[in-house]
């Protein structure tokens, strides 16, 4: 069975097809991120809010815990920024066992669609000096100038029910630290 394309030219839903059996279409592209948020208005930028000092050097210290609570949806990671105004390794690792990261000081968790009333099922919590964070399974590591990284995950780091995330650094010499991370929940 073969499929027959018809010229739909000046039928208001149909398209054009040329002599040459060419198919005249216009399309748009977006990301995933940016279609849950504009249909769905479930997509997120979860973050530090604001930059954490560091003392300490050449020890990790954990910096961002994301934890996915929904009972039914799974939060893809779109982004990971980190940034700093002195070298920094970073570190990523998935669902730590323990430690006060996990229950400490709220980080933010905002809906990038300013006209949508959801709020993310997720818990989001910053740490810093003082702050511990145990097992887990490390993802990814990269090494950080001064400034800023923008990772791009592009919807394939998953969080399922109850998985969570946590960053960890290690600075060299003193400064501040801050994590912001994209995500969406589908």
């Amino acid at each position: 069975m073969s499929t027959i394309l018809m010229d739909g030219t000046g039928d208001k839903y149909k398209a054009k097809v040329d002599s040459n059996h060419r198919l005249y279409t216009y399309a748009t592209t977006q990301t995933e991120n940016k279609f849950v948020s504009l249909n769905y208005g479930n997509a997120y930028a979860f973050s530090t809010n604001g930059f954490i000092s560091l003392t300490t050097t050449d020890t990790e210290i954990p910096i961002f815990y994301l934890k996915n609570t929904s009972t039914t949806k799974n939060l893809y990671i779109s982004r990971i920024r980190t940034c700093g105004n002195v070298a920094q390794k970073i570190i990523l690792y998935a669902n730590p066992t323990g430690g006060t990261l996990l229950t400490n000081t709220a980080g933010t968790k905002t809906n990038i669609n300013l006209t949508s009333s959801n709020t993310a099922e997720a818990t989001v919590t910053k740490g810093g000096e003082g702050i511990t964070a145990t097992g887990g399974t490390h993802i990814a590591q990269h090494i950080n100038g001064i400034g800023h990284s923008n990772d791009p995950w592009e919807d394939s780091l998953i969080l399922g029910t109850n998985d969570s995330i946590y960053i960890s650094f290690e600075v060299a010499s003193a400064g501040s630290v801050c994590v912001a991370v994209l995500g969406y929940f589908e």
